[in-house]
Formats: structure tokens, sequence, C-alpha cells
């Protein structure tokens, strides 16, 4: 058989198993957390055992130490080479590692970034002159290795490499001009741990080191550095496995690449054909790893597709593989119930994408025997031919629709200025404050919805309730004095998957976990066929609310990008079709809302820059559509109607242009994490921006002082008539305790400084 390997398995157990210990110690004291550190690392233990279980029992050649993680992977490694910020001190304890992760009360967290184009949020190292690496003894890895002797399967030791780590990090200092000063050092502790590492346990027998950076248009000295890197590394090391995913390897590196002598180089095969360049060119690795599984969608593999692919490589040595890691697709579609049975046939999570590597390695061995094809393969023919002949996926109505939009529809202008000076001359100030969408939602409100959607309360005792919820949140505003007021949202357990319970064409998986950050995981629905609305959304609990307040009330969507981006997307049509059926129906509803008299609406796009591609080449088509779906909500809404939108954790310097054919009134970013390098590259841009002054995912509350520290460097380089005041996201995973005085502060010091 050929060898087989997993890139990464999802480290969140088969019901989200680590969630509720892992928010426990980051809430605990010192004594709570000895007790709870405990029991985390049994629950770590519980399911590393499971993922090599299933690993095992599928035939995969190697199973991993490595790809497990208590927070994020680049977190692990950082800690591997103690290259922890100075202001966490020297401790490279548990307690530390999430401290790092989330602040304390003296210290801000490290920043956070989204992993390429996909909605994982990893940890930003931080790197300075004085920066010293050094291999910690007692790392991670060492614990997970002797563990791994239960089993006497060969290993497969996991890292991030090198070249990755400082790419991605950010220099905190005027000294350091360069990252790649620091590349020998991190280099020589990288190899003091393999070599330490492979003492533990006799059976690894391949290093994955993952450069995820390479798919980058990486200057040349970047190239020549990982050029010499990966010749000393292998010399010290004959069973390195390079790992790229989520594009092609950049072609000027393959150049320096196919010269060192890797145990296998692995390959995303999911992205613009790149097997023709692997097909051709002559490496002095040993093997090419193919990416033959998708790792980040939940569609069954095309084995037929699979089988000839491989083919393409008769004349190479190969190992197949996951695309990449399986953190983002869930972990096993048999824990599915009734509400996707329609299309649970057509879908693969984590365990069935395991199988489909074994499915694969088996189908490969029997016809090279010329022996019988196996049954599996056969239904997988008949599943992939049903779902693109199915009835589910096509509706006319939709299509209809679709052919009558013209490119009169994407010219919406609005009154940017006179939109500003309304409501700041209403108010009598400056600037304003808001918020950005949800507040906290207690243990009481999630059994609400629960209770609803499992049909154990009636609908009007339900409606009473959240509409209690609202009015009290109504009130805390008010109580704060925040100036344009939003209903809180207590009706929404996620801003995707609440409108995707109502679109027809979505499908609500009950254990389709993802991890986003930390213990921060998320259920992304599955867009499966055609989009068209059944009813409105939002409308009923915006006209409650509007009812007990006279000041401006913000109405509340989810965009058409993040919409998409944020559910598995069907993979019969491009992308922007869907993007743009999403935007049909936000239309529809955004001009209800307009009718009811809400003024201001803001459409939330956080996803905005996952979708942007890796390869710049590729931006201007990109920008071409997204602007295009969005554009398409306003039409027929009136110019004076306030548009806001929303953007997360981004790097926005490669999507202004953009953010700006939006032509949205205001848009609020994320800026209390990132040491204010958003601000500067949002001087020139000339529209409302509602900056994110409070860090809501860390405990520590906001005083007034941190407040206006902020504010008034946010005024030091944008027009006063030009800013809004809020906290950095939703408060949806806040309790009432942790806001009250972070946002009172917030609206003190906005107050003070106006």
């Amino acid at each position: 058989m050929i060898e087989s390997h997993i890139i990464g398995l999802s480290r969140l157990g088969f019901k989200r198993d680590i969630k509720i210990t892992l928010e426990k110690c980051f809430t605990s004291n010192k004594n709570e957390f000895h007790d709870l550190k405990d029991y985390l690392i049994e629950i770590k233990k519980k399911i590393l055992y499971k993922n090599w279980l299933i690993k095992i029992l599928n035939q995969i050649t190697y199973i991993n130490v490595g790809d497990f993680s208590l927070y994020d992977h680049i977190l692990d490694n950082i800690f591997n080479i103690y290259a922890i910020p100075k202001r966490f001190g020297d401790e490279l304890s548990l307690k530390n590692y999430f401290n790092c992760a989330r602040g304390n009360e003296v210290s801000q967290p490290m920043e956070m970034k989204k992993w390429f184009n996909t909605n994982y949020h990893y940890i930003v190292p931080e790197y300075d002159i004085k920066t010293k690496f050094q291999y910690n003894k007692n790392c991670f890895l060492k614990k997970d290795l002797n563990f791994a002797s239960i089993f006497k399967n060969k290993i497969k030791l996991i890292i991030i490499g090198p070249i990755t780590l400082l790419k991605l990090g950010k220099i905190k200092d005027n000294i350091l001009k360069n990252k790649l000063f620091l590349i020998p050092k991190l280099v020589e502790n990288i190899l003091k741990m393999i070599i330490d590492l492979c003492k533990i346990n006799n059976n690894i027998k391949i290093i994955q080191i993952e450069e995820p950076v390479s798919i980058l248009n990486l200057s040349k000295i970047w190239l020549e550095n990982i050029k010499s890197v990966y010749t000393l590394i292998c010399s010290y090391f004959k069973n390195i496995l390079f790992t790229t995913y989520f594009d092609e390897i950049n072609k000027n590196l393959l150049n320096y690449l196919k010269d060192i002598k890797f145990y296998a180089i692995h390959i995303d095969l999911f992205n613009n054909g790149q097997e023709n360049n692997f097909v051709k060119i002559n490496l002095k690795s040993k093997y090419i790893s193919l990416g033959l599984v998708n790792g980040r969608d939940i569609w069954k593999n095309d084995l037929e597709k699979s089988y000839y692919t491989i083919n393409k490589f008769n004349n190479k040595k190969i190992i197949i593989s996951t695309s990449c890691s399986l953190i983002h697709s869930p972990i096993d579609i048999s824990l599915e119930d009734k509400n996707i049975k329609k299309i649970k046939n057509w879908i693969s999570f984590g365990v069935q994408k395991i199988e489909e590597i074994n499915i694969i390695n088996n189908l490969y061995k029997d016809l090279k025997l010329k022996s019988f094809i196996n049954k599996k393969f056969i239904k997988n023919i008949f599943f992939i031919k049903n779902k693109k002949k199915s009835k589910l996926i096509f509706f006319k109505k939709v299509q209809n629709k679709l052919r009558k939009i013209c490119s009169q529809d994407f010219n919406f202008k609005n009154n940017i200025n006179i939109n500003n000076d309304v409501y700041k001359s209403y108010f009598k100030k400056n600037f304003l404050t808001t918020n950005i969408g949800s507040f906290p939602q207690t243990k009481k409100i999630r059994k609400i919805r629960s209770d609803f959607k499992n049909n154990l309360i009636e609908k009007s005792f339900y409606e009473k309730l959240i509409k209690r919820e609202i009015i009290y949140i109504l009130k805390k505003q008010l109580d704060y004095k925040i100036d344009v007021l939003v209903h809180g949202e207590p009706e929404r357990n996620d801003m995707v998957e609440y409108f995707a319970e109502i679109i027809n064409g979505y499908s609500i998986t009950k254990y389709g976990w993802v991890q986003s950050y930390g213990s921060r995981y998320v259920k992304p629905p599955i867009i499966y066929g055609d989009l068209f609305l059944k009813s409105y959304m939002t409308v009923n609990w915006i006209k409650f609310s509007q009812k007990f307040i006279k000041q401006p009330l913000k109405g509340m969507l989810t965009g058409p990008l993040t919409m998409i981006k944020w559910s598995f997307i069907r993979d019969d049509q491009p992308f922007y079709i869907t993007a743009i059926q999403v935007a049909v129906i936000l239309n529809k509803e955004i001009l209800k809302l307009e009718r009811l008299g809400i003024k201001i609406i803001q459409i939330d796009e956080p996803s905005i820059r996952e979708f942007l591609p890796i390869k710049k080449n590729k931006y201007n088509k990109y920008f071409n559509w997204s602007s295009k779906s969005f554009l398409l909500i306003y039409k027929n809404l009136k110019s004076t109607t306030q548009i806001h939108t929303h953007v997360c954790y981004s790097d926005f310097k490669n999507i202004i242009d953009l953010i700006d054919n939006l032509n949205v009134d205001v848009i609020s970013i994320e800026t209390a994490r990132s040491n204010f390098d958003i601000i500067h590259s949002l001087k020139k841009y000339k529209k409302g921006i509602g900056l994110g002054v409070y860090d809501i995912h860390t405990n520590r509350k906001m005083s007034i002082d941190a407040a206006m520290y902020i504010i008034k460097i946010i005024l030091s380089n944008i027009k006063k008539n030009r800013v809004w005041i809020n906290p950095d996201c939703g408060l949806k995973t806040r309790k009432w305790k942790d806001i009250d005085k972070s946002l009172m502060n917030m609206v003190a010091a906005t107050q003070f400084l106006n």
C-alpha cells in the first residue's frame, strides 16, 4: 500500500469535549486552576487517544504528535522555543500560556489574526532585537510523545517551520529592522528541539515542518533563507516532510526546493492545478505528498477523480494525505440527526475524510492488482452523481431573478458627509458611540432559545421572554449613555446560523463545530442549493424595539460575503453566484427596515479579508464580484439611509480599495489589540470609521484612562467628524459583569474628549 498521513485533525473532541473546562480555566483563581489543569490534561489525552485510534483503524501509516493545541498551534510553537513577550515574564506555565492568548489584569494579550484566508485565528508572534530563542525542555510535545508510546505505530512529529514563525510575526521595537536577523538562533533551537524529541520516542519516522508562507509572494532574500535553512535541517534529518497548503507553492521557491533532499514535499491539490508543476519537475525529495482530500470543506471526495489524479504521478513516489489540517472541518457526520438527513450522503466530515484516504489507498492497490472495485467506491460514484442531479439544488424562481439583474443595480450612491452630519448635529457631538450588535447571552437566554427550538415552550411564551430581554438591553444602553442603540440580538444564536435557519437552501448541523480561536467554536451552516427567503428575518424584533426609545436604532444584518464564507459553500457553482443570491435576499430585508423608519443599518462583513485570494494577481477579480454582491443590497434604497459595516481582526492594507468600493457611510474595525497599525493604514480613508477601542476578547476591564489614551491616538490621526467609538466586536460571549464598567468608561472617555 501507499503511505498515508493526515496533516492535522480537530482538537475539539467529538462534542466540544474540551470547551467547558478551558473556559473554567480562563476565569479560575490560582487554587482552582491547579485542579482544573489536571482535568484539562485528562480531556486532552482522551481526545488524542481517539484521534490516534481513528487513524489506526483506517490504516493511516502515521499517527500525529504536534497537531493538538489547547489554544493555538502558533502559540504552542512560540512556547516551544521560549519566544513569549517580556510583559508576561519568564514563566512557561500553562497559566502563562493562557495569559499570552487572553491577557491578564496588567498585560495586554498578544494580537490575533486570521490564519491566511480561513476563519481560524492565530496568535501573532512578537519579536524585538532582544528576542533570544531557547528550546523549552518542558514543552508540550514531550508529554504527548510519551503518551503516544501506548501505540507502537509510526509517529509523525509536527512543528511550525522557522520561516513561517518569523514571517507571520510582528516586530515590536524600532531597533530590529529585519526579522531574518533572528533566523540563526531560531533554527539552532528548533534543531535542538527535534534532536531532543526524537530521543523520547523511537517511533518518530517523519518530521512534518509546516511552512504555509511558502505560498506567498516572497522576496528573493526570504527564498534564499528558505533554501539555506532547509539545506541545513535536511543535513541533520533525512525524514523532513516540507508541508504547504491553501494555495500553490511560490513558483520561484520551487526552483530553490527542488534540489533539497526532503523525505517528501506536501502539496494542496485543491488550488490551481499545481499537480502539473510537480508532475513535470524533477525533485530530489524521495516522495511527493498529495493533498487529495479537501480539508476545508464538507463535501464527499470524488474518489474516481482522485484515482485519476494519482495516475498523473505514475512515475513519482507518492504519499496520500488531506490538503490541509482537518481543524477546518467538523469531526464526524455520524453524530448528525434528521437536520441534514436529505443531504447527509453528500457530506464527509473529518472522520469520513480519513476513511476516504483509506479507500483511495485500497482502490489504488486493488486496481494495480487488477482486483475487484470495492463497494465504498461504487457508493461514492452514486452519491456524487445523485448530488449533481438533485432537485434540492436548483430553483427556477431564483435563477430567473438572477437573470434580471443588470449593471444599474450596482450603482448605489449615498450622501456620506450629509448622513454623518445629520446624526452628529442631532446629538450635538463631534463623534458618537454605538455597539457592534450583540449583548451578553446568559445561560437563561440560551436555554429559552434551546427550549423553543426543541418545542418545549410555545412560540408566544418564547417571544415574550425575548422581548423582555430586548427591553432590558435597551435600558442598559441608555444607562451607559450610548448614542446609537442596537436591540442586542438575544434571538440570535449566531450571526450566520440565525439567518441560515430562515433561508431556504441552507441546512444546519447539530455537531458541525470548528475552531475559530481558543475555546471559541462556530458551527457553519451548509449551503447546498439555491437560496431564497421564507419570511422576513429581523423586521419583527426591530419593529418591537422601536417602541421603547426615541433615539436612533441600528438595524443589524449579516452581509453576503460572511453569510457564505462562514458557511460550508456549495461546490457546484462559483462563489459569486451564491453571494449574489444572498444579496437579493438582504435587499428585500433592508428595504422593509427602511420603510419601518430605520435610518441606520449595519451590514456585517467580518469575513471580507478571508475571501481575499492569497495570490495578488487574483485580487481584482475578487474586488469586482464582492463589491457588486454588497452594492446589490442597496438596490432602490434611499441615499439618506446610513449604512455601517463591521470588519473583524484583519490586515487592511490590501483591502482599502475594496472597503472604499462598498460605499458605506461607516466602517467599524478592531483597534484595541492592533497597536494602532490599523489607524495609520486608514488615515486616507475619507468615510466614517467606527474604532473598536474596547477589546472584548479579554477579561480585562477598560478604565477611563485606557479608553482616553486610545481615543486620543485615534483623534491625532483621524478627523473628529469621521470618528465613531465602539467595542471591537459583538458582546455575545461576555458576561454583564464584564462589560458594564468597560462600556460606561468607554462612553465617559468619549464625552470628556468630545
